[in-house]
């Protein structure tokens, strides 16, 4: 038993865990806010110098390289990274029947809210778009967008419209960032001693989070870590 647990304490040491980044991205406002713009991904990229990437689309469209047009991150920046460094990356996105049963309750949650109560919904719309104006005229770096105070903002307005909308838009969107965080756990445990990086959606982050905690997935904090880098 001694023999077998100084081994193990041996191949711990060869194969010390990697570092694990959670990292935000904000789609076509990436265009529009200067402190996180494309060029700031792309140095934040490069500075964590990830070995294995996992990335919120799904495999279809990490291997077609094909992405809903909102994601402008991933044809100017993502894409042309892997294709530069052959790093391997991931899609954490649902995909194939559960992407359609998801993006569908979905459509239909949203769209029942919009003809049952109209003005919620035009309410609920101006809301998001101040509540973005808002942040994105108090960050300053990429940290300030990776932020505790950033994912406390953005829980509370998920919590908000999860709440008007209904039911099934919370369960939705519960189920898929759950499958955010199972797809990361996976691979950090395919790939011991990785430095692994995610990038995924800003509204989805704070919840990845929690759940990779409750997974005891440890994650690299990430706003420290950006400071430190001047980024």
């Amino acid at each position: 038993m001694m023999a077998a647990a100084s081994a193990a304490a041996t191949q711990a040491l060869a194969n010390p865990p990697g570092d694990v980044f959670v990292i935000s991205t904000l789609y076509a406002r990436h265009r529009t806010v200067p402190a996180y713009g494309l060029a700031a991904l792309q140095r934040l990229i490069d500075a964590v110098k990830p070995e294995v990437l996992v990335l919120d689309v799904t495999p279809t469209e990490l291997r077609d390289r094909k992405v809903w047009p909102g994601k402008v991150e991933y044809t100017e920046v993502i894409f042309p990274y892997l294709d530069a460094t052959g790093a391997p990356a991931f899609g954490s996105e649902p995909d194939g029947a559960l992407f359609t049963e998801l993006t569908g309750a979905a459509g239909q949650a949203y769209k029942a809210f919009g003809e049952r109560n109209p003005a919620g919904a035009k309410a609920l719309d101006e809301l998001k778009q101040a509540t973005y104006r808002a942040m994105a005229a108090g960050w300053a770096s990429a940290a300030d967008v990776n932020s505790a105070k950033t994912d406390q903002l953005v829980a509370a307005m998920r919590e908000l419209e999860e709440g008007l909308v209904g039911g099934a838009a919370a369960r939705v969107q519960q189920q898929w960032d759950q499958h955010h965080a199972d797809r990361l756990r996976d691979v950090v445990r395919a790939h011991p001693g990785k430095r692994v990086l995610m990038l995924v959606g800003i509204e989805s982050r704070h919840r990845v989070l929690r759940n990779l905690q409750s997974a005891g997935v440890r994650v690299v904090e990430t706003e420290a870590w950006l400071r430190r880098a001047g980024l």
